[in-house]
């Protein structure tokens, strides 16, 4: 790879910032044979990454990749992140040294690409859409309002699964199966698995637990309350009525990861669960 794109977190803190330096340093010493570009800030909804562009370095944490990721929807673009964040489990790199071995391997090519399943979510209203986003993580119904509890109901390939009452409710993909998800109780699934997961937000309800679908399941949740918002990996929020249908399933595009190492995603998972 020959074109890369820094993108360095809102929040540059003397780590961050540490770590930008020393990339644009080791970049600059390839001369005319490497480009590079540096985007520094918060990316709003609007962001686009460059066309041109093979591989996109983020610093920062899991939700710097996650807006970048939206940046570069559908194009064939490879990420890699170095986690200046808190958990970041989708950073691949976390401690560095050696920012001359780093930059080599990616200039050259040395490396393994995993590709990750992404969600598509769409919002229809009175048979007609009012609504289209996508997701890495996840795709999540929530209420506009910190009061009432909230009532839905989950049909999936078309068959009612459940009516539920609750806060809300995340439909996760496999890399987000660590994130919103596993803090309302869901399961942990290997990012290269090909899955979904619903899991209901605090629901009214003792036997009430996550569930694993098929990657080509459809789920449809219509809501019977008001006051409720979709959210596609924690962008700002879509009004959603009651009577709406809030339809997700697996994106015709996947998110490209650069892995350098060889560890495996259980050896990570161990690592981030020492973490506090």
């Amino acid at each position: 790879m020959k074109n890369f794109y820094i993108i360095i977190s809102e929040n540059a803190n003397v780590s961050v910032q540490n770590t930008k330096k020393k990339l644009i340093e080791r970049f600059r010493s390839y001369g005319e044979s490497v480009r590079f570009d540096v985007y520094e800030g918060y990316l709003g909804r609007d962001f686009q990454i460059p066309s041109d562009v093979d591989c996109v370095i983020t610093v920062g944490g899991d939700g710097t990749m996650l807006r970048a990721a939206r940046a570069a929807f559908g194009r064939p673009v490879a990420f890699i992140g170095i986690n200046r964040g808190h958990m970041g489990y989708l950073t691949e790199v976390s401690e560095i040294s050696d920012f001359d071995t780093l930059t080599e391997r990616l200039v050259n090519d040395d490396f393994q690409i995993e590709e990750r399943m992404m969600l598509a979510a769409r919002v229809r209203r009175k048979g007609r859409n009012v609504f289209r986003d996508f997701a890495l993580n996840d795709v999540l119904l929530g209420k506009n309002d910190s009061v009432h509890m909230m009532e839905y109901e989950v049909y999936v390939n078309g068959t009612l699964l459940n009516t539920y009452r609750a806060d809300g409710v995340v439909v996760s993909s496999p890399t987000g199966s660590t994130g919103y998800s596993l803090s309302a109780g869901g399961p942990i699934a290997s990012p290269s698995a090909k899955l979904l997961i619903l899991t209901p937000i605090c629901p009214h309800a003792i036997n009430t637990r996550s569930i694993v679908l098929s990657a080509g399941d459809k789920v449809r949740i219509v809501p019977v309350s008001d006051h409720l918002l979709v959210s596609c990996d924690g962008a700002d929020g879509t009004e959603v009525r009651a009577g709406d249908e809030v339809i997700v399933t697996r994106s015709s595009h996947a998110m490209r990861f650069i892995r350098l190492k060889e560890a495996s995603f259980l050896d990570t998972l161990r690592d981030k669960m020492r973490v506090v």
